[in-house]
């Protein structure tokens, strides 16, 4: 059975070409077929990172909206003990 690459690996590669380096020296070192490089090369020329991860935008959408849930759940977390820390620096309970 032929090797996965995850889109590290695959970025690794697009970018030690698009840097200059020889695909038959790549596919030497990693065991991957030429056609498999020129294919993550234009698919990450065309898309990007997220188009060489083999994500559907819907997919990207939904994991955007969930890091957006816990940024918010994150600041909500941050006000609350910006308040405490107020509250501490009064001192109320010294008066």
């Amino acid at each position: 059975m032929p090797k996965t690459y995850d889109a590290d690996e695959k970025m690794e590669i697009v970018l030690r070409v698009l840097k200059g380096e020889k695909i038959s020296d790549l596919v030497d070192e990693y065991g991957v077929s030429r056609n498999s490089i020129y294919i993550w090369k234009n698919d990450f020329l065309d898309g990007g990172m997220s188009k060489l991860s083999g994500e559907s935008v819907t997919e990207q959408e939904a994991k955007l909206k969930e890091k957006d849930e816990q940024i918010k759940e994150m600041e909500k977390i941050i006000g609350q003990q910006k308040v405490q820390m107020e509250i501490l620096k009064k001192k109320p309970w010294q008066n």
